[in-house]
């Protein structure tokens, strides 16, 4: 016979928004079904109290175009991801959110781990997670969150009026008025079914994609808001636009909940009005037949705002998230957004029933502790999970993937995390050297689609403690090292478009010249071909003896020309910055 236990992530804030530490077990009760429930005692636990405990090493001080991927430590043990919806946002309102976004990330706490995904007519990943705030503002700003053409037309009735006249001259104008109210709503009917089904879709992606990281994962998710049924104003047909998604977002809130994914939506509109209030609109100005149009779209905008808030709120509740709406703050939202979902307690307990009997079962947790606010997920259904779950196509896994049998591949991918088994320090500077007739005409392998376009060679100096790495002991008792150096540049969607990787190993040494080594850093130099554009630039350094590697990713604005020749940065002693 077989039990199922139930997570449940609680945060508990004070009245003024700011989390509460210290609470005990015997402080929280859980009901299932209005029905006590038995803590797990091994399973409470608080996340977040020690935040500040563990930022105490200070991030380095590197000087200009110098990387180092010596991360901090994290914050805590949730991650957080951002969503950047130009599916269900306007074009107005994605420009606000990355700069919104932006001025987070540039004073994020050092150590929050986060990715940013963007989803227009499919989901992407921008950027795995990293805490470096210059990769993530990159990535924010890439020319890469944009919105693709729609699965359907986006049809302008205007120019279906005017190419209609003759029509038009056979019917009255109320008829005309009514036959083109209808088409538009069917029109957007159609529309918003297909965003609802990929943002669904999206979602349960995400829930895949994050199941296999443990503990709290925030989805902080920008959007205007869409409705959970479609249901168009107007015309004579309004019932047959419904659509039912009630199983399907079933299904989703389930996949949410099994990946302990909390969501923070955040509309995108920030503090917004009624289009119909405008001086153009003004009822004293107006016809009467005009006013009660104004007055129709007055009531359509708060059903439709109604709606969108409440399905904001819904998504939020289900997943023991919180909603922002109407604020034009949103760098204070993330923030709290984050901050809230990075402290809470979590603890679990045994389902009184371990059938899959896929009826909804209600979720009660109170505290011992007044004037404060719990937010957690309000019940589950009894689904099997496993029936509905999703085979993920893609990693956002916390942890960047090992380097088996020397293979660089899966490390050197774009958006992989940052590794730090191997720490080093690179600086990447346009080239100040003429080049040499001894030099190939080109570093790396350029994709041949760009070939004969404007490059720039770049110069790559490593620094590394040679302490970190692995020697081979030899049959002679010398000993012996061997590495291998990776460049792999990205374009803004993902493509790699050029590349290099470099081995060295020197010849043995004595133990006596071993530890001499250890006096200086390792340094190494590496020159690469680079296209004018936008790039993400990859490195990563592999030690073949241990294994053991270490990557980062570096955002890059690749000139045409170089006004002034760059004066190559100065590389600190080590990747401990000594």
């Amino acid at each position: 016979m077989s039990t199922q236990e139930t997570i449940v992530d609680v945060t508990v804030t004070d009245s003024k928004g700011n989390p509460v530490h210290g609470l005990k077990q015997s402080d929280f009760v859980v009901k299932e079904d209005n029905k006590a429930q038995t803590i797990v005692g091994r399973s409470f636990r608080e996340v977040g109290s020690d935040s500040q405990a563990t930022t105490e090493r200070a991030a380095q001080k590197l000087p200009p175009n110098v990387y180092t991927n010596d991360q901090p430590t994290p914050t805590t043990s949730a991650v957080n991801i951002l969503l950047l919806d130009a599916l269900n946002s306007s074009v107005l309102d994605r420009v606000e959110v990355k700069k919104q976004a932006v001025n987070y990330l540039k004073n994020m706490p050092k150590g929050t781990r986060v990715a940013v995904l963007g989803l227009s007519t499919q989901l992407r990943i921008l950027q795995g997670f990293t805490s470096d705030p210059s990769v993530l503002i990159a990535a924010v700003g890439s020319k890469k969150v944009r919105e693709l053409p729609s699965p359907f037309t986006n049809t302008d009735s205007t120019d279906i009026i005017d190419s209609q006249s003759d029509a038009e001259s056979e019917l009255g104008e109320d008829d005309t008025a009514a036959m083109f109210t209808q088409f538009e709503n069917d029109v957007a009917a159609q529309q918003k079914d297909v965003n609802i089904q990929v943002t669904l879709e999206a979602l349960n992606q995400i829930a895949a994609y994050v199941h296999g990281i443990k503990g709290r994962k925030n989805l902080i998710w920008f959007t205007d808001g869409i409705p959970m049924t479609i249901f168009p104003t107007g015309g004579t047909s309004d019932v047959e636009g419904i659509t039912d998604y009630d199983k399907q977002i079933r299904q989703t809130t389930d996949l949410l909940n099994d990946a302990e994914i909390s969501v923070y939506p955040v509309d995108a509109r920030r503090l917004y009005s009624d289009p119909s209030n405008g001086a153009d609109q003004h009822l004293g100005n107006i016809s009467a037949r005009t006013s009660s149009n104004v007055a129709t779209a007055q009531t359509e905008f708060l059903q439709k705002k109604g709606t969108e808030q409440l399905s904001m709120d819904a998504v939020a509740e289900a997943t023991g998230g919180q909603a922002y709406y109407n604020t034009n703050d949103l760098k204070t939202a993330v923030g709290k957004a984050i901050s809230n979902g990075s402290n809470y307690y979590s603890f679990s307990y045994i389902r009184p029933s371990s059938e899959f009997d896929g009826k909804y079962h209600s979720i009660d947790v109170t505290v011992d502790r007044p004037k404060v606010t719990l937010g957690y997920r309000r019940g589950y259904n009894a689904d099997d999970i496993q029936h509905n779950a999703i085979t993920p196509t893609l990693s956002l896994s916390t942890a960047a993937p090992p380097a088996y049998g020397s293979n660089m591949t899966a490390s050197m991918g774009r958006g992989v995390p940052t590794t730090s088994q191997i720490k080093f320090l690179v600086s990447v500077n346009p080239s100040t050297e003429p080049a040499k007739p001894t030099d190939p005409p080109l570093l790396g392998t350029l994709d041949p689609k760009l070939v004969g376009k404007p490059l720039v060679r770049y110069d790559l100096e490593y620094s590394l403690p040679p302490s970190q790495l692995m020697f081979a002991v030899q049959p002679d008792k010398t000993v012996r090292s061997s590495l291998e150096f990776d460049i792999a540049a990205y374009d803004v969607y993902g493509k790699r478009i050029t590349g290099l990787s470099q081995s060295i190993s020197p010849r043995p040494i004595t133990v006596e010249q071993y530890k001499a080594m250890l006096r200086k850093p390792l340094q190494f130099y590496q020159q690469i071909d680079l296209p004018a554009g936008e790039i993400f630039l990859r490195v990563g350094v592999l030690d073949r003896v241990s294994d053991k590697v270490g990557t980062m990713e570096i955002p890059l604005t690749v000139k045409k020309k170089i006004a002034v020749a760059a004066v190559p940065a100065v590389v600190p002693g080590g990747a401990d910055g000594k």
